[in-house]
């Protein structure tokens, strides 16, 4: 199972971003597969501020955040007591902000691979979690949703 950081999302909506075009094959791939993705519930929130701040649209970034709560092949996880208790175990262990912190705690708790275009979680997590761009996860194949 995979949960997939905001910075991917917004990446593949943003095609003057390097890595779009790879971020949104990732995406397409993964709504395709029908397979689950576990996400917080906010990754709606980071990507409805982050859409709007973009384009300068804030019923755009509503809009979007709207979509992704329909999405048939994502489970939420909201931020209860227990998430955010190891998200904060794991920002202060491993120097993270706090929304980096909760998706890293939905991959940990839910036995997930984290998927970011987030330096810190690339560079800052892998003793302990999975962690892959979406170029790396292509780059296994497309049965690598585990």
């Amino acid at each position: 199972m995979l949960t997939i950081d905001a910075s991917v999302w917004v990446n593949a909506d943003s095609p003057a971003e390097a890595h779009s075009e790879t971020s949104r094959t990732f995406l397409n791939r993964i709504a395709e597969s029908g397979d689950t993705v576990i996400l917080p519930t906010l990754l709606r929130v980071e990507v409805a501020g982050a859409i709007s701040r973009v384009r300068k649209d804030r019923a755009l970034g509503f809009e979007y955040s709207r979509a992704l709560a329909a999405l048939p092949f994502v489970r939420w996880i909201a931020l209860d007591a227990p998430v955010a208790i190891h998200a904060s175990a794991l920002a202060a262990e491993h120097g993270l902000r706090g929304a980096d912190a909760v998706y890293a705690a939905v991959a940990v708790i839910h036995g997930c691979t984290l998927i970011s275009l987030d330096h810190e979680h690339l560079t800052r997590l892998t003793p302990i979690l999975k962690v892959w761009s979406p170029s790396q996860w292509l780059a296994q194949g497309e049965g690598a949703v585990g």
